[in-house]
């Protein structure tokens, strides 16, 4: 939901027109305690409802699914919290009640999908870095993991290049690709994340939406309390 009163008043009547009246007031009722939730605690939350929204029936599926995408793009962009929570929550629902088939595996070799690889490391390392530099730095930790493999050299791409739509086109081919190549892809975004020794909320939210993506899924980024 939007901070913005404006934009929120379209949601809320987006949301009932998708759903329902109650549903609408729920979600209003709700609003402000998930409002102080912090944000590397929203994802973990998202996990804890999934099995719970496994008992919707497939009409009732349909519509929330609609309202998902209806909130989503209700202030007229999709920011990277909001794609990872899309891609987290569909990914794990749509199985379920489309009966959808697996990808099948069509990749085999990491060098045709050297563009993809690219266009993730690059989206994390300008992600987590704003010199270039160390934007270029932390590209070059993970690259350099695949370069051997792919037997080419990846380069940085302009970050007009790996933006949240090229993002899910590269997710989406890699998916099709042998268990190995998504370890390996998986361990050149986290190498590129952590290659300044701190790993940002947002960094650990996308490399988690990536790692769901290519079946291997890892837990939530909980940051430890201090005594």
């Amino acid at each position: 939901m939007s901070d913005d009163e404006t934009v929120r008043r379209k949601q809320l009547d987006e949301l009932t027109s998708a759903t329902s009246a109650e549903v609408c007031q729920e979600t209003v009722r709700i609003l402000p305690e998930v409002q102080t939730v912090a944000t590397h605690t929203k994802l973990p939350l998202v996990d804890l409802a999934i099995p719970g929204l496994r008992h919707l029936s497939p009409t009732q599926f349909e519509q929330f699914r609609a309202a998902v995408q209806k909130l989503v793009e209700g202030d007229g962009e999709i920011d990277l919290f909001e794609y990872v929570l899309q891609k987290v929550v569909l990914r794990h629902l749509e199985p379920y009640f489309l009966q959808a088939r697996k990808p099948v595996i069509q990749y085999y070799s990491l060098k045709p999908l050297a563009g993809d690889c690219a266009v993730l490391l690059s989206a994390l390392a300008y992600l987590g870095q704003d010199e270039p530099g160390k934007i270029d730095y932390a590209f070059q930790q993970g690259a350099q993991m695949l370069c051997y493999a792919a037997q080419i050299e990846h380069r940085l791409l302009p970050e007009s290049e790996c933006e949240l739509a090229q993002v899910d086109d590269a997710l989406n081919r890699l998916c099709q690709a042998v268990p190995q190549i998504k370890k390996n892809v998986l361990n050149a975004c986290a190498q590129t994340v952590a290659a300044d020794g701190v790993i940002q909320e947002m960094e650990a939210e996308l490399l988690r939406a990536i790692a769901d993506t290519l079946d291997c899924p890892m837990p939530p980024f909980i940051l430890a309390l201090s005594e």
